[in-house]
């Protein structure tokens, strides 16, 4: 699991359910350690990355204002051994940024969801790390 000088996750759990006649609903639970304090949320979104991007973001806000201008603006998954077929290997990168700056973070992993989970937990140590120095630079004045 995920662990930063911000943040741990305890656990995460992506729940995908399609029934016949209705749209594919996803919900993600994430649970995060800040400090000695635990926090768990959930949240539903279009698909898995984006409930698991919804949730962590839930868990992290208070503590964590800096994400509030932290975008994700692209998000690609490449397969790294394709003659592995569905168990391939797969490449995951997100970009992001706060308005003032661009990053991008990735994972490789035989999970899909596990790499994305691991690039989006990245990205946002990121923003935080990129909100943290601004703030210090505006204080100095520089």
């Amino acid at each position: 699991m995920t662990s930063s000088p911000y943040f741990d996750v305890c656990s995460y759990k992506v729940v995908s359910e399609r029934t016949h006649a209705q749209a594919t609903r996803v919900q993600a639970m994430v649970e995060v350690r800040i400090g000695s304090n635990c926090v768990r949320r959930s949240a539903m979104g279009i698909g898995p990355v984006h409930a698991l991007d919804l949730a962590l973001r839930e868990c992290l806000q208070s503590s964590f204002p800096e994400l509030e201008r932290v975008r994700l603006s692209d998000y690609q998954v490449s397969v790294v051994d394709a003659g592995q077929g569905t168990g391939a290997q797969v490449r995951v990168l997100i970009e992001a940024s706060d308005g003032h700056r661009r990053w991008d973070a990735g994972c490789v992993g035989g999970n899909v969801v596990d790499a994305s989970f691991e690039a989006l937990c990245s990205t946002l140590v990121m923003g935080i790390m990129h909100g943290r120095s601004q703030k210090r630079r505006s204080a100095l004045g520089v």
